[in-house]
């Protein structure tokens, strides 16, 4: 009857233990079931360059016009004193919309700019757009934030092209208010 007793007291403990441990065991599985939301840093700026992925933020995103204009437009500068390889485009307006490279056409919807291999160490080696888009998909000018992707080629004098895929902009830090030049 002692030995009973036992049995029964130790497995009082032995039972709630196992419990636990399998009680872990399930909770460790369901946090492994539930994805994880990837978190992504404020005023990124993500492409890849010839397939190599480019990590950078915003040097510049700021509204800007020109006196004679009543448009707006937007300025995107990548920061060359955190990554070489840099771009800088004007995008001929400044709304949610996609725009394409600068054509004969009398559309609106147009950017232009470069892009630099070593902004800091070489501006002499610089490519254009040749082709390709940006996409705006979000400017907040209360929160002053602009988000959007992009793509396209370049090319230098030379004749070489780069392709630049898979950009995007992050909650790209936009400048409060619109600069007005004369």
């Amino acid at each position: 009857m002692k030995q009973i007793k036992i049995i029964l007291i130790a497995g009082l403990f032995v039972l709630p233990m196992s419990s636990c441990t399998n009680m872990e065991a399930e909770q460790s599985n369901i946090k492994q079931a539930i994805p994880v939301k990837e978190t992504a840093i404020d005023n990124s700026i993500i492409f890849k360059l010839n397939g190599e992925l480019v990590t950078t933020s915003g040097w510049n995103i700021s509204r800007f016009k020109m006196t004679n204009d009543s448009r707006e437009s937007l300025n995107i500068t990548t920061n060359m004193h955190q990554e070489k390889r840099t771009f800088n485009v004007n995008i001929e307006g400044s709304e949610a919309g996609t725009y394409v490279i600068k054509g004969n056409d009398n559309s609106k919807n147009h950017f232009y700019g470069s892009y630099f291999p070593d902004y800091m160490n070489d501006l002499n080696n610089s490519y254009s757009f040749e082709t390709g888009s940006f996409i705006i998909n979000e400017l907040d000018t209360v929160k002053n934030i602009l988000n959007g992707t992009f793509s396209g080629t370049v090319k230098n004098m030379k004749g070489e092209s780069l392709e630049i895929t898979n950009g995007k902009i992050v909650n790209g830090r936009l400048t409060p208010g619109v600069t007005v030049y004369e």
